[in-house]
């Protein structure tokens, strides 16, 4: 448990480095551009897209401190650059466990595998997709969690395969180029 803590403080040192500020700014624009023309908005309620992406490259290079530091900016500048229904703050927390989620199965991983691929992007869909955006936009739009999960849980079955498959590659080629990232 004490090694968790010095990891996060020596990841939290890292935000004085201007070379990490880019890279995490660089992958937050990437998630911005991939939110708007790499995603299908099926609903107001319901989202196919792979944003998460960028923000599993960021975590997996940079670490969870600053992406979490930048993550209500990144829910804020998604949401202007795409509105979709009424902007609602409680969002962020969604994507500060993206940042979370992705932080704990990718930084500081030595060798990337299919199964890890397959724990972290399931983790995801339960716990951000299934989960906190389903209350959200319950409580958003007073709407039944119920109704709001059905479809999701349905969208995320089809998509899981999709979204593994590209997950695994784009971690692949992180793992790769992150010597080089991180002179």
């Amino acid at each position: 448990m004490n090694q968790y803590f010095v990891m996060l403080k020596e990841n939290a040192r890292s935000l004085k480095n201007v070379r990490v500020i880019v890279g995490v700014a660089l992958f937050f624009a990437l998630n911005v551009i991939l939110n708007l023309f790499g995603s299908i908005q099926i609903t107001n309620q319901l989202k196919l897209g792979f944003a998460s992406i960028a923000t599993a490259a960021s975590c997996l290079l940079y670490g969870p401190v600053p992406n979490l530091v930048l993550a209500p900016l990144l829910d804020l500048v998604n949401y202007m650059v795409k509105p979709v229904g009424a902007y609602y703050p409680i969002f962020m927390i969604s994507t500060m466990a993206s940042a979370c989620i992705f932080s704990a199965y990718f930084y500081n991983c030595k060798k990337i595998t299919w199964v890890r691929v397959i724990l972290c992007r399931i983790t995801y869909d339960v716990v951000v997709s299934l989960f906190l955006n389903t209350l959200f936009t319950s409580m958003l739009w007073s709407t039944p969690f119920l109704v709001i999960a059905g479809p999701k849980l349905i969208k995320n079955l089809i998509s899981l395969p999709f979204q593994v498959v590209i997950l695994y590659l784009v971690m692949k080629t992180c793992i790769q180029l992150k010597p080089k990232v991180n002179r």
